[in-house]
């Protein structure tokens, strides 16, 4: 019988044939997965007498993952939900190695049993006004190829609601700008989705390619720098922020406030909400798996819960005895939130 089990080869086989090969994960997804499970090895490994290339899989128990745990929400300061998003990183790879070997299932079993943290808070939304939409845009200098490279991206952010990796990941060949306008954009998972654009984005891609001389073929990044060279996640961020510093001299909702790529993304989803887009419809424009994590905008929508409180009020009759009638202040009492 086999005694030794050495944690490296199942980690090993986890993200190269379960992760890569059998679940076609993305590179971003694949490398949080790596974060998580290298730190838990570099934990286990300052206990005595272990290294990390000679852990065996029993040298992982609950009450290492316990005690790991509370050494990312105390010692690093992660929060609640990165703590259990870590922790479903590791049960998964240990309900991987259950499978892989059912002789240490038992073991692998107390680890994906550990429960998930309560009072983890989901993430505020952040999202612009079309105001503050409209100003950040006109706030960018389009005198020079760096400048009007810039306002082509935001506005690119805008129309598709793009994640920052999906813009920097665009290339020439996912554009159709004959009529009908649109993007087939290669997004989490490596799935695909189409976003429509708009006139003003096509006629300002169109400018921006013919004023490109590094264009080689179709496959070349949309976004680039003077030298041809991709623009980096952060490139994209350093873009917003410079675009958002410049706006908030005559915008003072915008001073002091973070605003990222993502909150682009957020501004895409409230608008077209706002504007009386199906929930559907915008699930697929920004290419969420699920309807619920879409509904979350209507969640935060305020001035949309107010409208539908208003057309609920009753003016011509008296309210039945029992029931509360809505009332202005009601409203008012909403808008403060």
């Amino acid at each position: 019988m086999k005694d030794n089990y050495y944690l490296a080869s199942y980690t090993r086989s986890f993200f190269e044939d379960h992760l890569v090969r059998r679940r076609n994960l993305s590179r971003n997804s694949v490398w949080s997965y790596r974060d998580a499970i290298k730190l838990l090895i570099q934990f286990a490994a300052e206990r005595p007498n272990r290294s990390a290339s000679m852990l065996q899989v029993k040298d992982i128990d609950e009450q290492l993952v316990l005690e790991f745990l509370k050494h990312l929400e105390h010692r690093r300061g992660n929060s609640i939900q990165t703590c259990n998003h870590r922790l479903m990183v590791v049960r998964s790879l240990f309900e991987y190695i259950a499978f892989r070997e059912p002789l240490l299932a038992e073991h692998c079993k107390r680890i994906t049993t550990i429960p998930l943290k309560r009072g983890a808070q989901v993430p505020q939304i952040g999202y612009l006004t079309q105001d503050e939409m409209q100003g950040i845009l006109v706030a960018v200098d389009r005198s020079s190829w760096k400048g009007r490279r810039d306002y082509v991206l935001l506005l690119y952010m805008y129309n598709t609601g793009s994640r920052v990796q999906e813009v920097v990941d665009a290339r020439i060949s996912w554009l159709s700008l004959n009529w009908p306008y649109k993007v087939e954009i290669t997004g989490k998972g490596n799935k695909s989705r189409i976003c429509p654009l708009w006139d003003t984005t096509t006629k300002a891609i169109e400018q921006h390619i013919r004023e490109r001389v590094s264009v080689r073929c179709p496959t070349d990044h949309l976004f680039v720098n003077r030298g041809g060279v991709s623009l980096s996640r952060s490139g994209v961020a350093y873009i917003v922020d410079t675009a958002v510093r410049k706006a908030s001299d005559r915008i003072q909702s915008l001073k002091n406030r973070r605003i990222t790529p993502h909150t682009f993304r957020h501004t895409t989803a409230m608008h077209l909400l706002q504007s009386g887009v199906e929930i559907n419809v915008i699930k697929h424009w920004l290419g969420h798996a699920n309807v619920a994590t879409t509904d979350r905008y209507v969640q935060i929508d305020l001035d949309m819960k107010a409208r539908a409180l208003k057309t609920c009020e009753i003016t011509t009759a008296p309210p039945r005895p029992g029931r509360r009638r809505i009332t202005p202040e009601l409203l008012t009492w909403l808008e403060s939130l």
